[in-house]
């Protein structure tokens, strides 16, 4: 369960691969990353627009994990490479935090940072296969993630992926001339487990 140490962890799906992070991936994370990339005007826009140097943090804490020997570092990963099946490139990243440690409530998240991944089913399938991993080596109860109105994409990744829109706070975010609302969608152990 959580803590325990492991091997490298590769999950193989057909749309994508889920892996630990590999220094070969310093270079085209630095592209990836970009602060302009078009992924952050979906990724929390009303955030703000990170910085050079908040990607730089991002980019150096994946490469950090990337360095340390398997066996350091716990299950389950605070993140995952999602990568293509064939060219084992990373297009985009699967992660999880504790909104509650205390209460054992674990959020989860996704990224596709590359363009070219969005609209072929590769977000659904990196959700899908992130939360049978959590779940597999974790005891929790359920998962959820955050998103906001305007996040279409995710929401279809997230219902595909068998995740239930639990709260709509309406009127959540004034942003960029609209207003949007914000969503959290859960699933449950006995939803995924079988």
């Amino acid at each position: 369960m959580a803590g325990e140490r492991s091997e490298r962890v590769r999950i193989v799906g057909e749309r994508c691969v889920l892996r630990d992070w590999a220094l070969g991936d310093a270079e085209p994370l630095r592209a990836l990353l970009d602060p302009r990339a078009a992924w952050h005007d979906t990724n929390g826009p009303y955030l703000g627009r990170p910085t050079a140097d908040d990607m730089a943090r991002t980019r150096a804490g994946y490469l950090a994990l990337a360095a340390m020997p398997a066996s350091e570092v716990p299950l389950p990963r605070p993140s995952l490479a999602i990568a293509d099946p064939v060219t084992d490139a990373v297009v985009g990243c699967v992660s999880w935090y504790w909104e509650s440690r205390d209460t054992d409530w674990r959020r989860i998240g996704i990224v596709l940072y590359d363009d070219r991944a969005r609209g072929r089913g590769i977000g659904r399938e990196a959700l899908a296969l992130w939360t049978d991993h959590l779940f597999a080596v974790t005891d929790a109860l359920r998962l959820d993630l955050a998103t906001y109105s305007g996040n279409v994409g995710m929401q279809r990744a997230a219902e595909a992926a068998g995740f239930t829109l639990e709260a709509r706070m309406r009127s959540a975010r004034r942003w960029s001339g609209g207003v949007h609302d914000a969503l959290v969608y859960g699933v449950l152990r006995e939803e995924r487990v079988r």
